[in-house]
């Protein structure tokens, strides 16, 4: 899921600059598999998907690595001024190394690249990069990528301790579907990566799909919280209610209510 992540958020990011349009190939399998697919033969959306989401707002923070750049990217939001671009370097352990923040303006249609990265010479050997974009405080876009010393290498993740993640959920059914919101909340001293929510059957535990997540396969620094909604469909449910399963890199699995 990491590779898939990186590599669909990586190819819509790419084609920020020229704006040439994208085309996947086979965005979904015929059969089961674990690779290059958005969402699965059983409808579960994977990593990927949200990858390609998150590299498609309509505004949108990311880092440039062939440049070692922040750039600001304004598809068809409009015209935005007095836009906070913020840029933190955080070491394994979650601590913060590195930040830099700036004023910038957004016209559509449009990448600007208002801060260039540093890194100090005390980073872990595998190491985060956080972006978010911001106006008058509320957050428009935010982004989180691994980076290695050494290119590509993220193998310091390997020794990252157990994360805790509390879990508060809010079910309801209104007519034929069901709303979801969770609140994750990272209480332990350490990141906690690739963090799913996945809606399952109460009894029975299987996975419920389809089913639409407003985001997945997330990270939280220590003391970071973040909702999720999920919507699903009555008939999905096969007479059962839902609940909510949270997985993770380094978490133990969480089941909640």
């Amino acid at each position: 899921q990491f590779v898939n992540y990186d590599a669909y958020r990586g190819m819509f990011e790419g084609q920020s600059k020229n704006r040439l349009g994208l085309l996947i190939w086979m965005s979904h399998p015929a059969w089961p598999s674990l690779l290059w697919q958005t969402y699965d033969y059983f409808f579960d959306t994977d990593a990927g998907y949200f990858g390609a989401k998150k590299a498609s707002e309509p505004l949108h923070i990311q880092w440039n690595a062939a440049k070692d750049a922040v750039e600001v990217v304004n598809y068809s939001a409009g015209d935005h001024s007095g836009l906070t671009a913020h840029a933190e370097v955080l070491n394994l352990d979650g601590s913060l190394k590195w930040e830099k923040s700036t004023t910038v303006d957004s016209r559509e249609d449009s990448t600007v690249s208002p801060i260039q990265m540093e890194y100090p010479a005390d980073l872990s050997h595998t190491h985060f990069i956080r972006l978010t974009l911001s106006s008058d405080g509320k957050v428009l876009s935010s982004n989180f990528y691994l980076r290695g010393l050494a290119e590509g290498d993220y193998q310091g993740i390997r020794s990252m301790p157990t994360a805790k993640v509390e879990v508060k959920t809010h079910i309801s059914q209104r007519g034929s579907q069901w709303q979801i919101t969770t609140e994750l909340h990272n209480v332990s001293t350490v990141p906690a990566l690739m963090v799913r929510v996945k809606a399952v059957r109460k009894k029975t535990e299987d996975p419920i799909l389809p089913a639409l997540y407003s985001d997945n396969y997330i990270a939280l620094m220590p003391g970071e919280r973040k909702s999720i909604e999920v919507e699903l469909e009555n008939a999905d449910t096969r007479g059962e209610s839902p609940r909510l399963v949270v997985t993770g890199f380094n978490l133990t699995n969480t089941k909640h209510p």
